[in-house]
């Protein structure tokens, strides 16, 4: 599963999707400069799902109806590559003998603060923003709740109306075309929330993967001090 934080926004999924269009083949690659800054090279490639790419290509809206026809999840939005890096000889030359000049103490140093920070930063504004489109929807709700209960009231009267008149010996009115009077209200697109729920889910892997780290130093230096 993909779960790059920078793969979930809306830009990047379009641009993912014009691209497929034109080069079946077409991938995105991720680089995150501050993981790396860490001493952990990250880069990811993705590209969008089937069942996702479809959905693009013939709707070009993310309902929760549609959503649900192609069983489309933020899990199973995107699909990862593998990506492998490969060295000349040289350059791994290279890297074991800067690999004897590394100083060992160097894996005893806990991971740095600025990385988490940045990482809770985001994924708040993720939560922020699952917040926001959580108010969209029930507001949406409770305006599909006013129209149909207006709607009734609507038939109601109406009928009432008849009855009297045929009572009165007059005909009764026609019917209506209730589409005509009740627009529909367009249902809420759910691409923004997925892709919030997609990035929300990135920040919380990558910072189990920064903790995680932190906590075994922890215990190793603990061990060796014991």
């Amino acid at each position: 599963r993909v779960r790059e934080a920078v793969v979930s926004t809306q830009s990047t999924g379009d641009s993912v999707f014009d691209y497929l269009e034109e080069m079946n083949e077409a991938i995105a690659l991720i680089y995150d400069p501050l993981k790396t800054k860490l001493g952990n090279l990250s880069i990811r490639a993705f590209k969008l799902s089937a069942s996702a790419f479809k959905l693009y290509k013939e709707e070009k809206e993310f309902t929760a109806e549609m959503l649900r026809d192609k069983s489309l999840t933020y899990e199973n939005l995107f699909v990862e590559i593998p990506v492998v890096v490969k060295n000349s000889s040289m350059t791994n030359v290279l890297l074991c003998e800067l690999d004897q000049m590394t100083d060992t103490t160097s894996f005893f140093t806990l991971p740095t603060s600025s990385y988490l920070e940045k990482s809770i930063q985001l994924l708040l504004g993720g939560l922020d923003e699952i917040n926001q489109d959580l108010q969209k929807i029930n507001n949406h709700q409770r305006n599909v709740y006013k129209q149909q209960t207006a709607m009734m009231k609507h038939i109601q009267d109406r009928k009432e109306e008849n009855d009297k008149r045929v009572k009165d010996g007059l005909k009764p009115l026609p019917e209506e075309d209730l589409s005509k009077i009740f627009k529909d209200l367009p249902p809420v697109g759910r691409l923004e929330s997925l892709l919030s729920s997609n990035r929300i889910a990135s920040h919380c892997d990558m910072i189990e993967d920064h903790v995680r780290s932190g906590i075994g130093k922890l215990y190793l230096a603990d061990s060796f001090m014991s």
